[in-house]
């Protein structure tokens, strides 16, 4: 049968009695008992039991506290008290303990029972205290605790012993902690080619804690890491030095951050190199020394970069002066020609004024003066006479009109665009100038917006201008295409004098032409641009490049107008003998009196009504039903076109005649899109007129 264990509760009743026994004892009984040897056994043993009241009180307070782990055990390896910290890292309960399942032997891993079975006994045995030794419990679940862990005999006649454990575990995990941080610190220092360092400025040492340090400062790890003052007097460059050390002065004070950037000398180079030193002042509780701890880094190839942006931004800055120079320039230029525009209108304004004068004028009055001539004479062969008169001095006067007229906007544009301008402009090159113009059009270059086509036709016409004035030749090729890019490419080339394309732009300042400048300007505006190749004695080719814009595309001039589906009306059959009624729409009184006299002449027209706007001609149409509505196209605020619409909306059966001052294929096709049935200019005979009415009615 197992010997009951003692328990901590039977040491203090030992400690105790022995106690009573000691102070029960004289000296001289002692002596006389036991002899000087036995006496001084005792004397030991008291005074160990002294310690341990006088300890009892602390030694309670921290094994119930349970911040280190406390057990007692006998010779065997018993345990015969434990406290609950040291239960949890042997992994055993209350109830093991009481049991008295527990045992140091198999408490502790295979290697250290071999190390208690031997060197622990030996010194136990003599009474010797085991130091403190990493120890590592086996737990019943196979789980081991790594611990501190110190033993010592305690001077009884049982020989019990006592051991203390401290658990490594969270020890363990802050240094593992610790490790990882600082790892990751270094990592990131050498990933960012970061140095970092630690100056101890009371002591002037220094010490480097990575491999960049060394890179950064060019130097072999054999040679020591810089205090500050070797860093101040052999590193940094003479040009920072003063600079240096006057911030790291200012700032010399623990919990105080530092930061410059410097150049530095390097011993495997001769190159300066930018280093940033930055770093924070410190002082320990357990040193008083002044430290700072820094990090350093190569910064050549930013201040490298700083430079290069600098000087960019010093080209962009005289760019920028440059730019503004030349605008202001061209801000000049364009006030000049401002000037120049309005002189040449007021001597465009001088030109009308005098082409109505002397030749627009004089006719008129000399038809009026024939018209005074019919009155004053009785005789019909003379009257005949007067009126031929008459006709050949208005013929001659739209003549003039027209030419005028085309001298503004010239027609053929209209009527067949870019292509047709051209033609005209042969014509009129030679006529004014005797200067021939090659034409070399790459059909089809239409369509072209009306705005593109008309700015082409000024630029070209104020190209050839230049070339008659400069090339001192009398003939030029012009050649127009489009471009698969659906842009319109005009070419102009002479063999005359040309000049020296650097100089055009100096040219242009000094003379503020309204040529070339002019051209480019306008171009631009659109989005196109001119090319100039010129060499003096070689004659020169200007290349003018413009979108073609957005147009719609129209019907060519002539086209009869289809009626929509639902307009197809049957049209009431008319008896031969009836009149075909006429509707007169005109904004010109004189102009509807004279169609009223013409038209009314004949035996089979009536006019039935007259209109001298849109919204009038219309009310008229539906009340009177004319066969024939002759539509003016241009009527103020509300344009032929829509007339014509509205009227032919309500009664289908109308025939529309449409008239027009202009030949522009826009307009002709905007009308018979509208529905009329014939479009002719005012200037057509008479006779044109009648049969183009009758034709209209006999064609249904």
């Amino acid at each position: 049968m197992t010997p009951e264990k003692p328990t901590y509760q039977d040491l203090e009743k030992q400690l105790a009695q022995a106690q009573k026994i000691l102070a029960a004892l004289e000296q001289d009984q002692i002596d006389a008992i036991f002899g000087d040897d036995r006496y001084m056994q005792l004397l030991s043993l008291k005074q160990t039991i002294d310690m341990l009241c006088w300890n009892e009180r602390n030694f309670h307070a921290l094994a119930d506290a349970n911040l280190i782990g406390i057990g007692f055990g006998d010779n065997h390896g018993n345990v015969t008290y434990i406290n609950d910290e040291m239960l949890r890292m042997t992994g055993y309960s209350r109830a093991d303990a009481i049991a008295g399942r527990i045992n140091w032997e198999t408490c502790l891993i295979p290697e250290n029972r071999t190390e208690a079975a031997g060197t622990w006994s030996e010194r136990l045995v003599n009474q010797e205290v085991v130091s403190v030794q990493k120890w590592a419990f086996l737990r019943p679940d196979g789980v081991q605790t790594p611990v501190l862990g110190a033993a010592s005999r305690i001077s009884s006649p049982d020989g019990h012993l006592v051991i203390i454990a401290l658990d490594r575990t969270q020890i363990r995990q802050a240094e593992t902690r610790s490790w990882k941080s600082d790892q990751r610190l270094r990592m990131a220092a050498d990933s960012l080619n970061i140095g970092i360092f630690e100056w101890n400025l009371t002591k002037n040492t220094a010490s480097w804690e990575n491999d960049h340090m060394y890179q950064i400062f060019g130097r072999s790890r054999r040679l020591p890491p810089l205090r500050y003052s070797d860093f101040l007097e052999q590193a940094v460059d003479f040009q920072d030095r003063d600079a240096f050390d006057h911030a790291f002065s200012k700032a010399r004070h623990p919990g105080n951050v530092f930061a410059f950037d410097c150049r530095i000398h390097r011993p495997d180079t001769s190159n300066l190199s930018w280093i940033e030193i930055s770093g924070k002042f410190y002082q320990n509780d357990a040193d008083p020394s002044l430290c700072m701890i820094g990090i350093a880094q190569d910064i050549s190839e930013q201040k490298a970069y700083e430079k290069t942006i600098e000087k960019i931004n010093d080209q962009l800055e005289q760019r920028v002066r440059d730019r503004t120079a030349k605008i202001q320039q061209q801000t000049e230029r364009m006030r000049v020609l401002a000037n120049k525009l309005g002189q040449a209108e007021q001597k465009e304004r001088n030109r009308l004024a005098a082409v109505l004068h002397d030749h627009i004028q004089p006719l008129v009055v000399g038809a009026r003066m024939h018209l005074w001539d019919i009155h004053r004479k009785n005789h019909i062969d003379d009257a005949h006479q007067t009126a031929h008169k008459i006709e050949g001095i208005l013929e001659e006067t739209l003549a003039e009109l027209r030419s005028l007229t085309v001298d503004l906007s010239p027609s053929a544009i209209l009527n067949d665009g870019l292509a047709g301008g051209v033609n005209w402009l042969v014509t009129y090159m030679k006529k004014k100038f005797n200067f021939t113009l090659i034409p070399r059009v790459a059909e089809p270059i239409d369509p072209i917006s009306e705005n593109i086509c008309f700015l082409l036709f000024q630029c070209l016409k104020e190209l050839l201008f230049n070339v008659v004035k400069h090339s001192g030749e009398d003939q030029a090729t012009v050649s127009i295409e489009r471009t698969q890019d659906q842009n319109i490419r005009i070419i102009v080339w002479d063999n005359g004098n040309g000049f020296e394309p650097d100089t055009f732009e100096e040219t242009q300042n000094n003379t503020a032409s309204l040529g070339l400048f002019s051209i480019e300007e306008r171009l631009k505006d659109i989005g196109g641009r001119m090319k100039i190749a010129s060499t003096p004695g070689q004659g020169t080719t200007v290349t003018l490049t413009a979108p073609a814009g957005e147009t719609d595309e129209a019907p060519p001039p002539g086209h009869q107008h289809q009626r929509r589906a639902h307009d197809k009306l049957s049209v009431p059959e008319r008896n031969p003998k009836d009149s075909i009624g006429i509707l007169i729409v005109d904004d010109h009184k004189l102009l509807r009196e004279g169609l009223t006299g013409l038209l009314q002449m004949e035996p089979d027209f009536e006019i039935l009504g007259e209109a001298a706007d849109a919204d009038t001609a219309i009310v008229l149409a539906e009340k009177l039903k004319p066969d024939v509505v002759i539509m003016d196209v241009n009527l103020g605020e509300k344009t032929g076109m829509e007339a014509t619409e509205q009227i032919l909306s309500k009664t289908p059966h109308i025939k529309v005649v449409a008239l027009s001052m202009h030949s522009d294929k826009r307009v002709i096709n905007a009308m018979y899109r509208a529905g009329a049935s014939v479009f002719l200019n005012k200037t057509v005979p008479s006779d044109t007129l009648i049969a183009s009415v009758r034709r209209c009615i006999s064609d249904g």
